[in-house]
């Protein structure tokens, strides 16, 4: 007898914020994907066209690929084992998601990429600490925020940004 996949999965609260800023039908990369619950998410509810998984670490990358394998959507996920936005560049991608790094960790990752300036690609980052390091440098390198939420999670507060080149609009979530 083989188990039924799970129809749902449930995300903490900032994952939940950052897929709500997701387009339909986006192409996205999710760098430091980590265990992979936030590409599993789009591919099981269909919201994203095509979804990739990077991480650095083969132990995230592994645990991801087995969630998606539980959740029976192995196959609409791309997984990349990869530093940052390494092997990604030429994928169509028109979404990057940078959630649980550091601001400085995302800003190094986004100064080693220009192309995804160049083909203004949509950032929704989520950095866990040095947020002011991450908006000193959009500001500084020509991205506007174009929207802020910010997610109380588990007592935690998070601030997720979608940076691009149109208006902008503040939200707060709790």
């Amino acid at each position: 007898m083989t188990e039924k996949a799970p129809s749902t999965i449930k995300l903490p609260r900032r994952l939940r914020a950052v897929a709500e800023l997701i387009s339909v039908n986006a192409v996205v990369a999710d760098i430091g994907t980590d265990h992979g619950l936030l590409p599993v998410y789009l591919a099981l509810t269909g919201h994203a066209r095509q979804v990739f998984a990077s991480d650095i670490s083969d132990d995230s990358l592994n645990a991801a690929r087995r969630l998606a394998a539980k959740y029976n959507v192995s196959n609409k996920i791309t997984f990349i084992n990869a530093p940052g936005l390494n092997g990604i560049a030429q994928s169509g991608v028109d979404t990057i998601v940078i959630a649980g790094l550091g601001g400085e960790t995302i800003v190094d990752i986004l100064n080693k990429t220009p192309w995804q300036k160049r083909q203004n690609v949509k950032l929704i980052l989520q950095p866990q600490s040095k947020l002011y390091i991450l908006a000193r440098f959009l500001y500084n390198n020509d991205y506007t925020i174009s929207q802020t939420k910010t997610v109380i999670d588990k007592g935690r507060q998070y601030a997720i940004l979608h940076a691009d080149t149109y208006g902008c609009t503040a939200e707060v979530d709790q």
